[in-house]
């Protein structure tokens, strides 16, 4: 897939996106291969799931996650558009207690858990006739064989390979200038949720050798 082929190129297993929560203490890598994979997935996930194409319209209406990263990177492959915090969509992605009266009939609710298990998985009850994202995305292959474009022909990228370190990316533009446009440029993006202590965001600015704080 040539979405991430050049972070691929350059150094597969590198840290590409590493995701803290501080509420829960957890923290997780992913390298260039794991992106891919996870793109991979969702991009399958939508095309043979839900009968999708390119130019079909995907709703991402989540809290700051890596699955949210997934989930658009795997729209991206696709050549899929993406709206953020929007119902007016062919399918919506968004929490166990988020579905809108006028969402679309094809809702796929995503879990905060930080291993990505599914409604079912954490003893939840899935919303009737919804989708459970996290077990259903891992039926799917790794490998995509649609016609994805590389990530710097869709994102522009930051003008320089720096790791950037964020605290959120609930929007479309911090999504983008806090992890996309640095994955487009061959850098790498930190992002950390459930904190306000700023020593505390110093110093893992200081462990993961971020280059810039936004």
């Amino acid at each position: 897939m040539e979405l991430l082929r050049h972070l691929l190129n350059e150094d597969p297993s590198r840290p590409r996106l590493t995701f803290y929560n501080e509420s829960t203490g957890s923290r997780l890598d992913f390298s260039a291969t794991t992106l891919d994979n996870w793109a991979a997935k969702v991009a399958n996930m939508l095309e043979q799931e839900f009968d999708l194409q390119a130019g079909a319209d995907i709703g991402v209406s989540l809290p700051t996650s890596w699955q949210s990263v997934a989930i658009i990177l795997g729209a991206l492959a696709a050549r899929m558009n993406i709206h953020v915090d929007s119902t007016a969509v062919d399918i919506l992605f968004c929490g166990v207690d988020a579905i809108a009266e006028d969402a679309p009939a094809d809702t796929v609710v995503v879990t905060d858990d930080p291993f990505g298990r599914g409604v079912a998985e954490l003893g939840l009850e899935l919303p009737a006739g919804s989708v459970d994202f996290g077990p259903t995305v891992r039926f799917y292959g790794d490998q995509y064989i649609g016609d994805s474009p590389a990530l710097p022909e869709v994102i522009p990228p930051a003008e320089t390979a720096a790791r950037v370190l964020s605290t959120s990316i609930s929007t479309w533009p911090k999504l983008v200038s806090s992890v996309l446009s640095p994955l487009a440029a061959g850098g790498s993006a930190v992002v950390v949720v459930g904190m306000s202590d700023v020593n505390r965001l110093s110093h893992i600015a200081d462990v993961e050798k971020v280059d810039v704080i936004l």
